[in-house]
């Protein structure tokens, strides 16, 4: 069974390109998540703010890494488990340990080490690259907690261009950019069936991060490291003595987490991947978002 969003609106199913926000279906979980790198390549005011507070918070939490600041960490990590009000990721408490401060704390516990030995990691998008076991599901739910009163906000706005108003109020945690901390807030909000609905823009999700741990291994460490055999053929040409694929297969693989500890092992080694990295996430996700047809052909 499926009720969307925009039944409830009083608006006719036509698809995305009607809409500024991913239709949801108010009755599940949709598996798309919202991208960090989809947030800073958009253009106005809504993508500028929600960027300047992500910036803000991970700033704080890795300073909180970098000092091995237990109770900050805690402080941090307290507000930023899992969230379903968007309706978004696995949801169904599938993220295990994932929902609590103190289960976050266990899949962060290489930060402490790594933050130090590598000062360039410095973006929520460096936690899929270099943890394990943190991807899309976490990333998302972080980001929604941040974001959590700017979504609201956005949630309200739509609902008016309707007609629908709020419907009842909630006080929840959302990150303050002038404090550097959590605040609670008491808010209008719109519920269905006595659940919170918070509305995503359809700019900001995929189904899949472009970034990640093989991205980061082949377009940045074994990418340079192919650049570094080229030669110029008889020909005149630019040619190299070994493929990525090759370099690939020759590194060390003696447990399932061999790509992350590989990652950090070469990013330990040279403070500029992680900086390349950086930089190279515009051109990866120029035109990346998923278009209107896309999403009505994911969501419906």
């Amino acid at each position: 069974m499926k009720k969307h969003i925009s039944e409830l609106l009083n608006h006719p199913r036509t698809g995305h390109s009607h809409f500024e926000f991913v239709d949801i279906n108010v009755l599940d979980d949709q598996e798309l998540f919202i991208d960090p790198c989809l947030i800073e390549i958009q253009q106005g005011p809504w993508y500028s703010n929600a960027t300047k507070l992500l910036d803000d918070f991970f700033n704080k939490f890795y300073e909180a890494y970098r000092n091995n600041d237990t109770p900050k960490k805690l402080e941090l990590l307290s507000c930023a488990r899992e969230i379903n009000f968007t309706k978004l990721g696995y949801g169904k408490g599938d993220n295990g340990h994932g929902n609590t401060a103190e289960g976050l704390l266990v899949t962060f516990k290489n930060l402490e080490n790594l933050t130090v030995s590598v000062p360039s990691i410095a973006k929520a998008m460096d936690l899929p690259v270099t943890i394990p076991g943190f991807n899309e599901d976490g990333l998302s739910d972080m980001i929604t907690n941040i974001l959590h009163l700017q979504m609201n906000t956005f949630t309200l706005e739509q609902l008016a261009i309707r007609n629908v108003q709020p419907n009842s109020e909630d006080t929840f945690d959302t990150w303050n950019l002038v404090s550097s901390s959590w605040e609670k807030v008491t808010a209008p909000c719109y519920r269905y069936e006595n659940n919170k609905i918070l509305l995503t823009p359809k700019n900001i999700v995929r189904k899949k991060y472009h970034f990640g741990a093989n991205q980061f291994l082949m377009r940045v460490i074994l990418e340079r490291a192919k650049k570094e055999t080229a030669y110029i053929n008889p020909k005149g040409k630019i040619r190299y003595r070994t493929t990525k694929k090759e370099l690939r297969f020759a590194i060390p693989k003696e447990d399932r987490n061999w790509k992350y500890k590989y990652i950090n092992e070469e990013s330990e080694r040279d403070q500029s991947f992680l900086t390349d990295y950086h930089d190279a996430i515009p051109y990866l996700y120029s035109n990346k978002a998923m278009t209107d047809a896309e999403l009505d052909k994911f969501i419906y």
